[in-house]
């Protein structure tokens, strides 16, 4: 489990409230599984629901608490979601994830990966089948996925495509590359979770395809971009064909 680190000192900002609301655990509410939901040794997730945006999408945040350290003064995720079936497949979108973030003693804190994930994964256990999960890649923590996306990379090689893979929330995806298209305006990788176990199987073909011939051309890219990919693709491939139960060797045709 991983815990909180505290960090140099930092001015402290406060963070109002007044349109904000607890989501309880009991509640029926698309993220309640979140409510005081452990991701560290000692760490839980406070979460709140907020106003709508214009296009009816119900926004959200994630504070950090720590029984040492207490709780963080902004999220470490705010984002938007919609389950309204009527407007389409179920999805949640991360607008803006902090990885270092204040205390309320005039401190920060760094956030390990490993509480990073929790976090993705319990937002990926709030999408069912045939949603899904977009994480933002503009910010400092997303600039590897960003450089490797912009080097033609598959999205599940990446930091992020790796994280949303793991989470079950990878089984395809789509690049947001351009900054201001679809909904919000930062850059993001949008991961899908498969509608049924026949399109799981399908997918996971079709990627297992693409990671293997990634990693044949993977040696032209810049050293940076492979170190950062090539371990994350090998461990996908493994996962995979154990996943699809196919043995070492050629694919069988799609």
């Amino acid at each position: 489990m991983c815990a909180l680190v505290r960090s140099v000192p930092m001015p402290l900002v406060v963070v109002s409230h007044t349109t904000w609301r607890p989501i309880a655990a009991a509640s029926d509410h698309p993220l309640a599984k979140l409510a005081h939901r452990q991701v560290g040794q000692g760490v839980s997730l406070v979460a709140q629901s907020g106003p709508r945006n214009r296009a009816g999408a119900e926004r959200f945040r994630l504070f950090l608490e720590s029984n040492e350290l207490g709780r963080t003064t902004l999220p470490v995720v705010a984002g938007v979601l919609d389950f309204d079936l009527d407007r389409g497949a179920p999805w949640i979108e991360v607008t803006s994830y902090r990885a270092r973030l204040a205390l309320d003693d005039d401190r920060e804190v760094d956030v390990p990966e490993g509480i990073a994930f929790q976090v993705v994964e319990a937002l990926a256990e709030s999408v069912p089948p045939g949603g899904s999960l977009t994480l933002e890649y503009e910010s400092p923590a997303g600039a590897v996925t960003a450089r490797a996306l912009a080097a033609g990379v598959p999205p599940v090689a990446t930091p992020l495509g790796g994280m949303l893979f793991a989470a079950g929330c990878g089984a395809t995806f789509r690049n947001w590359s351009a900054a201001g298209g679809g909904r919000g305006g930062r850059r993001r990788l949008q991961g899908f979770r498969a509608i049924n176990d026949d399109r799981a199987h399908e997918r996971g073909l079709a990627m297992l395809g693409d990671l293997e011939a990634f990693m044949g051309r993977s040696r032209d890219l810049d050293w940076y971009v492979q170190s950062e990919t090539r371990t994350i693709a090998e461990a996908t491939i493994t996962a995979l064909r154990a996943q699809l139960a196919l043995p070492e060797g050629p694919l069988p045709p799609r």
